[in-house]
């Protein structure tokens, strides 16, 4: 179940970067036809990443044993 809610963390993550990166990108005048690929590229990572590292900190707290 914790699996899920990482996915799902992972998915409002990829949201939330890329509206903000196409909402930066229109500020600085390239539209969002030009840099779209770019944003999608950036908000996959975005995601991965943090979906990685929850996974790596869950198991890192579940192998350590604290005496």
């Amino acid at each position: 179940m914790k699996y899920v809610t990482y996915i799902i963390i992972g998915f409002l993550t990829f949201w939330i970067v890329e509206f903000l990166s196409i909402n930066v990108g229109q500020s600085l005048g390239a539209g969002t036809y030009e840099i779209g690929i770019v944003v999608s590229a950036i908000s996959i990572l975005c995601s991965l990443v943090v979906v990685c590292t929850l996974i790596i900190v869950d198991t890192i707290k579940s192998h350590t044993h604290i005496k």
